[in-house]
């Protein structure tokens, strides 16, 4: 429950002033208005049921609270069968036994005739029995074969056969599925511009998302959930105009069902009314969610960036703060709308290589060229059989991504940097390798070995 300990309204009375006067709002009349005011609420009503000498009771589940089939009897729930018989005033209980018959042991098997004979009941009375003429014998396999006949110089799965948890039989398929089942569910490049006036801008769409990530940053949520929060947000706006009064709504309409998706616990409605400054209501964030829903066709199932990221740090072996790097740079990517549009696969691919190159330039010898570093990071064959991508195809988005991580000296919106900036994310967004100055040598010398390349 200590998941979303932080930015949880006070369940105590608290007090506000506004211009000389003073208004007190009693959060006790609230229901359900966060998660730490009902585990406070059920605390209380726990140790008031104790207490009292009445019998009845309910049943307590957490943070789920009461439960509406509570048990209002204080009789057990299975009784043995009674007979009750009254007599001069005086309640005689006697108490029905059941008497369970031992069956005899099984006679052995004939030797003249290949039949089992399998005592199915048995009992002092009578027994049944069913006659088996034949005995199927099932063999436990354990070699699971994969649906993808992968090339030996390709495997870099066949070490966590024992690992569960790593799907090592079906992850080549999994992958395939998430590049067929993007394509089905694509972004329109610029989807925002050229709409009329007073509708959502690109500009509105990024204040917006750089809010919304201050807020899953405060409710400690999973980075699936913000992931699939920015493109059930896209995916709505390139389908639907709408008003920028309605983009905070939409917003927090898009989390909250990103967190039913993602979450093991989620925020109640009441915690996103509050974040908003009571901005909107729990009605319109159920209008809303019916609406958008409706408009997707309830198909949710969108792959995600974070999981590609995954998959490819896993297959090169990255490190943990070169992978760090590459959720930093797939996070800067929400906030710009002309990368929206780019597909998960694709900008994962570029962040992989970008985060792994701007680390490994650093320890580059004179006497080692970029190329020789280029196949070494990015080993074509190896990577296109597992990616899809080439070296060749990922250049103009390691560009894109380069730039971005340079434009964040001087941006406004500054949440993500200042998450990244923590030293439990290894302060990748302060590392020297993300300053302007070292990326633009690093992209420089990139451009000039690839033109070298294509040149000769």
């Amino acid at each position: 429950m200590s998941h979303y300990s932080a930015f949880l309204r006070s369940y105590h009375t608290k007090t506000t002033k506004t211009s000389g006067t003073t208004s007190t709002i009693n959060n006790e009349t609230d229901e359900n208005s966060s998660i730490k005011n009902l585990i406070l609420k059920h605390v209380a009503k726990g140790q008031q049921a104790s207490n009292n000498v009445q019998t009845t009771k309910g049943t307590i589940r957490g943070i789920l609270g009461e439960v509406g089939n509570t048990n209002l009897t204080t009789k057990s729930l299975i009784n043995k069968p009674k007979i009750v018989q009254q007599k001069n005033s005086i309640e005689t209980i006697i108490e029905c036994q059941s008497i369970i018959s031992v069956p005899p042991p099984a006679p052995p098997p004939s030797t003249s005739s290949n039949a089992i004979v399998v005592p199915l009941f048995a009992s002092t009375n009578n027994s049944t029995a069913v006659v088996i003429n034949q005995i199927e014998e099932i063999v436990l396999d354990d070699e699971i074969p994969s649906s993808s006949d992968i090339p030996a110089e390709f495997d870099c799965d066949s070490a966590d056969y024992l690992n569960i948890t790593t799907a090592s039989e079906y992850v080549v398929d999994i992958c395939k599925y998430w590049r067929e089942l993007e394509q089905q569910t694509l972004i329109r490049p610029n989807f925002l511009s050229n709409r009329t006036e007073g509708t959502a801008s690109p500009q509105n769409r990024a204040v917006l998302i750089d809010w919304l990530y201050q807020v899953h940053d405060r409710f400690k949520l999973l980075s699936d959930t913000f992931h699939m929060t920015i493109q059930l947000i896209d995916r709505y706006l390139q389908i639907t105009d709408v008003s920028k009064h309605e983009l905070q709504l939409i917003g927090s309409t898009a989390l909250l069902i990103a967190c039913k998706y993602e979450e093991m616990t989620i925020p109640g409605m009441n915690d996103f009314v509050y974040v908003s400054d009571n901005a909107y209501s729990k009605e319109d964030m159920k209008d809303m969610e019916r609406r958008m829903i409706s408009a997707l066709s309830y198909d949710l199932g969108r792959p995600l960036s974070i999981n590609f990221l995954r998959r490819y740090s896993k297959i090169v072996q990255a490190t943990d703060i070169e992978h760090t790097l590459g959720k930093y740079l797939l996070d800067l990517t929400f906030i710009d709308h002309s990368l929206s549009h780019i597909s998960p696969s694709y900008i994962s691919a570029c962040a992989s290589f970008l985060s792994r190159y701007l680390f490994s330039y650093r320890r580059l010898s004179s006497s080692t060229s970029v190329s020789l570093l280029i196949e070494h990071l990015w080993p074509n064959k190896f990577m296109s059989f597992h990616t899809g991508y080439t070296f060749e195809q990922l250049r103009s988005g390691i560009e894109q991504l380069g730039q971005l991580l340079i434009a964040q000296d001087t941006s406004k919106l500054r949440s993500v940097q200042k998450k990244f900036s923590q030293s439990q994310l290894f302060s990748v967004a302060q590392h020297s390798c993300c300053k302007s100055a070292y990326v633009q040598l690093a992209l420089a010398n990139l451009t000039k070995s690839m033109n070298i390349n294509i040149n000769s």
